[in-house]
Parts: structure tokens; sequence; C-alpha cells
């Protein structure tokens, strides 16, 4: 049988087209997490109302934090909220007084207060996303309990310790990733904020939106808190949320909302301060500011709602779409030996 020269090109070029496909999807499956199901986690994100809550925490009484809570997730389910974001410590409290952190503190989420906030996340079909004093290992981690509609998802352990916390909590070691099916999420507990590596292996778990949950505490305040006094405060917080979070969301194409808590945490306890200064805020993937605290010239509670729309995250997004994280791991590994580690 003859066959012509115009069937062997053809033929060849069909078979050349087979192999760079196959090549293709080769080097496709070589840069796709195991965990990608078959789809871009770009596209499954939907839109979704998420609430932030700046409230006041103290280490005397966590039953009252737990009211807190209460309250702030009714106005949630008001709002139509899919999930309701608290600050760090919020029901053990955050104030460098070591008695009363390790006495608060519990097994999550065997504890009474982590069983109530399972009962809480059933009660109003939300997700709650709450800073508590986790009890595990024989030691105490600065965590975040993760619930929804009535079922454990986690925690999340603070990796970095900041100031005198290493005297009170032990390092988490791990990132953990929350899947919720309208929203896939991580969590950075406040000093973690101001570490981009988290943010980068946030992005690795192709996350959506990030939670940056704080306790951050200032120092001693006047017996007078006077409005001049507050407006600054206020006005150098949000500039500092606004200059760590607008580029991290960019580069990485995620939403970052935060919070922090408000007041003393210290009340009914002598020899130890421990004031924070509240307020919320949020990013979207573009850096754009889509939340700012109401607060201008007092420290309030502040329990605020926003939606979170999934177009938001673009696809083709500019920062992201050419980034190689095979080649970046490499660079990294390199980088890491010649520095000697």
């Amino acid at each position: 049988m003859k066959i012509s020269y115009r069937t062997l090109l053809t033929m060849g070029l069909s078979v050349m087209i087979i192999l760079v496909l196959a090549g293709v999807a080769v080097i496709a499956a070589s840069h796709t997490p195991v965990d990608w199901k078959g789809r871009y986690r770009s596209t499954g994100m939907k839109d979704i109302k998420v609430t932030v809550a700046a409230l006041k925490s103290i280490l005397a009484d966590p039953n009252e934090n737990l009211k807190r809570v209460e309250n702030a997730c009714k106005i949630a389910q008001k709002d139509g909220a899919r999930l309701i974001l608290l600050p760090e410590c919020m029901l053990t409290g955050h104030g460098g007084h070591r008695p009363s952190m390790e006495k608060n503190a519990e097994s999550v989420p065997e504890g009474p207060l982590s069983q109530a906030v399972l009962k809480m996340s059933q009660q109003h079909q939300l997700c709650i996303c709450v800073g508590i004093g986790e009890r595990a290992d024989g030691v105490i981690y600065n965590s975040v309990m993760v619930a929804d509609k009535g079922k454990f998802l986690g925690v999340q352990r603070k990796i970095y310790l900041s100031s005198d916390e290493q005297r009170f909590f032990a390092e988490g070691q791990k990132i953990e990733v929350f899947d919720i099916n309208d929203v896939r999420f991580g969590i950075s507990i406040c000093y973690d904020n101001d570490f981009p590596e988290i943010a980068m292996i946030h992005k690795l778990h192709d996350v959506d939106l990030v939670l940056a949950t704080h306790a951050a505490r200032v120092d001693d305040w006047p017996d007078v808190l006077t409005p001049e006094f507050c407006a600054k405060k206020i006005k150098a917080q949000q500039a500092k949320y606004e200059k760590m979070n607008a580029g991290t969301a960019y580069f990485y194409n995620i939403y970052i909302l935060a919070t922090n808590t408000i007041g003393s945490a210290t009340e009914g306890i002598k020899g130890v301060v421990s004031n924070h200064e509240g307020g919320v805020f949020g990013v979207d993937p573009s850096g754009n500011v889509i939340l700012r605290t109401s607060a201008t010239d007092s420290f309030i509670e502040e329990v605020r709602t926003v939606e979170l729309k999934a177009s938001g995250r673009k696809f083709n997004h500019h920062p992201t779409r050419n980034r190689d994280y095979l080649r970046l791991k490499a660079l990294l590994d390199k980088a890491f030996k010649e520095a000697g580690y």
C-alpha cells in the first residue's frame, strides 16, 4: 500500500500534537496540588457574607466572654453571614497573667467553652472562628478553634510568639487549611501576620480568604481616654493594617479580614496591664479596602458584616498567573543551603 507524502506529513504532525499535549498534561500535573480536585479553586469560591467582631475579652470571667460571642453570633445570623471571625484568645483572655491564662485554658473541643461554641455554631448555622487557650500535649497553645454548623473542624495554633508569650504558650508547628465549600480559608494569629512566608503558605493551600485575628497589647493608657488620644491610636492601627495587608492580598490574590480585642483584659487583676484598641479591617484581592473600623475617637466594640464576592478572586490574576512554585521551591532550597540553614 502506497502512502502519499501529504498523508505522512499529516500523520507526523498529529503524533507531534499528541505528544505535546501529553507533555503539557504531565507538566500541569506536576504543578497541581494533591487536593486540587480537578478544578481551579479560584472558581470554587461562592459569594459569602462574613461577620467580623471586635469584642472585649477579660481574663477574670470566660463565661462573660462566651456571652459576648453568643451576642455576636446572633447578629451574624441576622445579617445572613456564613462565617464569623472573633479575636485572638477571645474565650479565655490574653493578658500576660499566667495564673489566669493557665486556669482558663481547656482541651479543644472537649472543654466546656468549646462545647458551648459547637452548640452555638449549630444553633446559628455558622462557621465560628474564635480564639482560645488550648490545653494539649502537656502545654498551652494560643489557638483559634473552628466549628462549622455543630462540627469541629480543627484548630490553628499560633506559629510565632511575640513579646512575653513564650512564657505562656507553646509554638504551633503547622499552617492549617479549612474548607466549608462556600470558601476555603486559613488563619493567621496576630504576630503571624507580620511574616510574609505565612501568607505564602496560605497561598500554597490556595485559600480564598485569610482571617487575621489579634489581641494586640499596647502601652499603658492614661487615666482618662481623651478623644484625641483614641483617634490617634485608631488612625495608626488602621494605617498599619492597610500597609501590611493590602500588598499581601494583591500579591496572593486573596481576601484578608482582621479583628482585634478591645479594652483591658486584666480588669480585676492587680499588677498586670493588658490594653487593646479593638478595630476591624478588610481588603480584597486587588488590595482595595473593603472594611474599616467605624470607631473614630473612642474604642468601641464592633460587629460588622461584609460580603465577599467570588468574582473578586481573578482567575488570570496578574501578580500570580506566572508564579512557578516548583521553581520557587528550588530557589528557596538553594538559598537556605547557601545561607547555612
